[in-house]
């Protein structure tokens, strides 16, 4: 393998991962960081293509679902089948909590591209969306490649310190998930006092 086609390699694993595939970008982007370190690929070119491939493939997620659910009769289906007032709650509850939601799923593995499909489905805002994941997205990657760089030779405490990172954070998100929850059966009690 040629060293250049490296950074190509890693850019295709992660547009893959970005587009709902179950491949796990985190220690692609490790990595990454360790081909870096190396001296194998070069910082700025291997982070911006690595940014712009986790970027393009959560775009074309988000976007077909926008699209297939933005249509008359997938989204009638949708509303159909989950009810319409629920529907309509649903979304007015992604356009509450939706940027929350997919701040975490971005760093919770086998959550993400659920969360994003989902939020196109709901018909979360483009801008919106492009913000949290432009964000999360470079905290991602910047987060995983120091790890993969400043470890070095040690590649085994970055897989193990990415593994526990990656732990923390999905259980920070099942926790935020379980508040959501919490608080969704308290207002919706409150709710229905009202009523």
């Amino acid at each position: 393998m040629r060293l250049g086609s490296v950074i190509w390699l890693i850019a295709f694993a992660l547009l893959l991962g970005g587009l709902g595939l179950p491949v796990p970008e985190n220690p692609a982007l490790v990595g990454g960081g360790y081909a870096i370190y190396s001296g194998v690929v070069e910082t700025i070119p291997g982070l911006c293509l690595w940014y712009l491939a986790i970027i393009c493939g959560d775009i074309v997620l988000f976007g077909v679902a926008r699209w297939f659910f933005g249509r008359p009769s997938p989204s009638g289906w949708l509303k159909r089948w989950a009810g319409k007032k629920r529907f309509e709650r649903y979304q007015r509850a992604f356009l509450s909590w939706g940027g929350w939601t997919l701040f975490l799923a971005r760093f919770t593995f086998g959550i993400r591209a659920v969360a994003y499909f989902a939020a196109g489905a709901a018909s979360y805002p483009w801008i919106r969306f492009l913000v949290v994941d432009s964000v999360s997205v470079a905290i991602q990657v910047l987060m995983f490649v120091s790890i993969g760089y400043y470890a070095g030779e040690r590649v085994e405490l970055a897989k193990t310190a990415s593994t526990k990172i990656a732990l923390l954070l999905s259980l920070a998100a099942i926790l935020t998930l379980i508040f959501t929850w919490v608080y969704a059966l308290f207002v919706r009690r409150l709710w229905n006092r009202d009523i």
